[in-house]
């Protein structure tokens, strides 16, 4: 008659808070994601920025909790001393009570990255793929963290324990976030700007190195005997490394990708151009410049094309508008706004950045009522008269004029500001 044993891990993950904790990390990270669906669901790198901010604000605080309160489990039950005569080691005794706690946040994470991954693939781009050392690493800090909430329960004979645990959690790792410094990249949760970056191949294994050394370290001075507990440097010196480098590098964890970078334009007249990554966004982005378009094709000297902003606006200013943020205006890659999406297009090309103006008050007016007749700022109507704002006047004059006079004015005015001389334009 065969005989079957359960293996200790497989029993304790069945048992205890380890499996309603991801049940709860799950549920609460597919609703943070749910609701800011329409800021990430558009490209892969918006998708992983917000898996790694709503895995540390929500997974990681709720499975620190859960692991804090399954870190007193024995010594609610009495059974501390019990367990101390087991032949078993006592890290292993650690490891197999903690597992719970760990593994299964790290599950639910997983699961949510899963899920958004999936609803992402239809809204990105055809360059680039989903960052899967970063969710990693995202997965490796969640299951950190919560080992180091176990130790805590363990260490801490207080019930109120484990919310503070996920108070501490939940406001350390966005303060370290937040700082003005490079370290800052050592939180998890840190995001960055641009959609066409991607994470240096480095990183992501790195970032695993840095959360996971700390959590072996405080397991291994926790369990060993007093003369073994050097052995606890081994993981605390790989994870100041770790730190060390990252911090070193900065924001340059993040680096552009050439080909996520690369503009892809339509076949008008200025050429509107995204970057390959927003590429989807081109049609409705075309449709709503068209009224610009159609303005600025009959002014000399105007732009030629109208660009997605990549951070790189010097090479190329005094020819392209740029617009910064198209994620603003779009929503899983349809426009919502498409007035506010020409009008701050019509700014840009109207007031490229200039060193030195000397008469600034002047140049504003006169470049929001050039902007503002190429295409209008949806707001309130401004009062007329002597009360009225300075371009508000100067746009009246502007519409004012006759259609061959104005636009002879424009090819002028567009002339000076795109050489960055804007004293050279002459009064309206």
């Amino acid at each position: 008659m065969s005989r079957t044993t359960t293996h200790p891990l497989r029993a304790e993950l069945r048992r205890g808070v380890g499996l309603p904790a991801g049940a709860a990390t799950l549920a609460a990270l597919l609703f943070a994601m749910y609701d800011r669906a329409d800021g990430w669901m558009t490209g892969w790198t918006d998708t992983t920025d917000m898996l790694r901010s709503a895995g540390v604000i929500v997974g990681a605080p709720l499975a620190a909790a859960a692991a804090c309160w399954q870190g007193g489990r024995e010594r609610r039950r009495g059974t501390e001393e019990l367990l101390a005569t087991v032949s078993r080691a006592r890290l292993r005794r650690t490891l197999l009570a903690a597992a719970p706690t760990v593994l299964w946040p790290v599950v639910g994470y997983l699961l949510t990255a899963a899920v958004c991954l999936a609803a992402t693939w239809q809204y990105a781009s055809d360059v680039g793929g989903p960052y899967a050392s970063m969710l990693a690493a995202d997965a490796t800090a969640i299951g950190s963290l919560a080992a180091l909430g176990f130790l805590v329960g363990r260490l801490v004979p207080w019930r109120l324990a484990p919310p503070l645990v996920a108070l501490a959690v939940f406001s350390v790792d966005p303060y370290i976030a937040n700082q003005d410094s490079p370290i800052a990249w050592l939180s998890p949760g840190k995001e960055h700007v641009y959609a066409w970056d991607r994470p240096v191949w480095w990183f992501g294994p790195v970032s695993m190195v840095w959360m996971a050394g700390l959590a072996a370290a405080a397991l291994l001075a926790y369990t060993t005997r007093r003369r073994a507990r050097a052995l606890a440097l081994a993981p605390l010196a790989a994870a100041a490394t770790a730190a060390v480098l990252i911090v070193q590098t900065g924001e340059g964890v993040w680096r552009p990708d050439p080909a996520s970078a690369a503009l892809v334009c339509d076949d008008g007249a200025p050429r509107v151009c995204a970057s390959r990554t927003h590429g989807r966004m081109l049609p409705d982005a075309s449709a709503a410049l068209a009224g610009l378009s159609a303005k600025l094709r009959a002014i000399p000297n105007a732009p030629t094309r109208i660009v997605e902003s990549r951070g790189d606006d010097h090479r190329a200013r005094r020819t392209d508008a740029t617009v910064f943020g198209w994620d603003y205006y779009f929503r899983r890659n349809r426009i919502v706004e498409p007035e506010m999406f020409a009008a701050n297009a019509a700014l840009d090309a109207t007031a490229p950045p200039c060193p030195g103006v000397s008469d600034k008050e002047r140049y504003n007016d006169l470049s929001e009522a050039v902007a503002e007749w190429l295409a209008p700022m949806p707001r309130p109507e401004p009062p007329i008269g002597q009360d009225a704002p300075g371009y508000t006047r100067a746009l009246a004059k502007l519409k004012a004029m006759p259609d061959a006079e104005r636009t002879r004015w424009l090819g002028s005015y567009f002339a000076a500001v795109r050489s960055c001389h804007p004293e050279r334009v002459t009064a309206l």
